[in-house]
């Protein structure tokens, strides 16, 4: 095998390796609750219809568990099962204090707890040495002001042409 064959081999082997990556964030990790719609009954034609044109379902609908998106990923921007969002009503409601009546007491506000996700962070760190220690190093700069003279000073009407001339006859 030549060396050419060989990067190419590789190279196909990176690319199968990225489409399977990308190939698997377009699908979900569970199978998702399907959306239901109701199909139409034609009325166009029918006077005081008293029986429903529809036809019977006669397959039963699989159910789901509740959507839950930090344990099921959802390849979809904005369909997400609306099972999910019916289960959090409630504490999106707390959440944003729709539940108390505009009052003056401590129920009025809503503090989460210091144990919450909003104030500790779990994620996993390596101790790693810094490859780079100058990365993050903060410079130290002399104050420097290219505009001495305080031209163009106005917010509006700015003549700094007349300005200029100002500063070469007093100068």
């Amino acid at each position: 095998m030549s060396s050419n064959q060989f990067r190419d081999h590789c190279a196909s082997e990176r690319s199968n390796i990225i489409n399977q990556r990308m190939y698997a964030r377009n699908v979900p990790s569970q199978i998702l609750q399907p959306y239901l719609s109701v199909t139409p009954a034609q009325t166009k034609f029918s006077v005081l219809p008293v029986v429903d044109p529809r036809k019977v379902i006669r397959t039963p609908m699989e159910q789901m568990p509740t959507y839950n998106p930090e344990q099921i990923f959802n390849p979809g921007n904005a369909t997400a099962p609306w099972s999910g969002y019916a289960a959090n009503v409630n504490k999106e409601s707390e959440l944003k204090n729709q539940i108390y009546a505009l009052q003056k007491c401590s129920q009025a506000t809503y503090v989460p707890s210091p144990n919450s996700d909003l104030y500790q962070y779990k994620f996993q760190s390596t101790q790693e040495q810094q490859p780079f220690p100058d990365l993050f190093k903060e410079e130290m700069w002399q104050p420097f002001n290219p505009n001495q003279k305080d031209l163009g000073y106005g917010l509006f009407n700015n003549c700094t042409r007349q300005q200029m001339k100002n500063l070469t006859d007093t100068n």
